[in-house]
């Protein structure tokens, strides 16, 4: 290889590492915002393995975007995802994998509840059509904090293995 297609190849990579990393935040921008068409479109087409433990388990990203509609778009719900600590290694051309921190807030208005939890995403990436897709994403929970903020309970807090269901 030439130092020519070296630099070349080098720059192919530091592109797709960017577009890969820019999917996973436009994915997590797009829970935040409430924009299932966006969710929608991080994930390939036909079947996908995600696996958010008990949010469920899903073979088509139709049907996880439709449980994200159903638990996550309304109003006196309020989501922040805050990735981080991103490591990706490219598997081929055209695949990659990545782990990625998770730390994230949601306060319901409605209940007057706040969670709180920390975790790995474990995914897999595949360029198709000449866009990265998500094709795999597992999420694994470090820890979660339940707060009730109505003055009637006190703060839960899991962490490991004690995670509830």
């Amino acid at each position: 290889m030439s130092e020519l297609q070296a630099l070349q190849a080098e720059i192919r990579e530091l592109k797709d590492r960017q577009a890969i990393l820019e999917l996973k935040h436009r994915y997590l921008d797009a829970c935040d915002a409430k924009r299932p068409a966006e969710v929608l479109d991080c994930f390939a087409e036909g079947e996908v393995d995600i696996n958010f433990g008990h949010i469920g388990q899903f073979q088509r990203r139709e049907d996880f975007v439709a449980v994200f509609e159903e638990l996550g778009c309304h109003d006196h719900i309020v989501d922040l995802h805050h990735a981080q600590n991103p490591v990706i290694t490219f598997t081929g051309p055209d695949s990659a994998e990545g782990r990625v921190g998770l730390h994230f807030h949601s306060l319901n208005t409605r209940d007057k509840t706040a969670f709180q939890l920390a975790g790995q995403y474990r995914d897999a990436y595949q360029r198709i059509d000449g866009q990265w897709r998500i094709v795999r994403s597992h999420f694994k929970p470090h820890w979660v904090q339940m707060r009730d903020f109505s003055g009637d309970a006190d703060v839960v807090t899991y962490a490991g293995n004690a995670m509830p269901g």
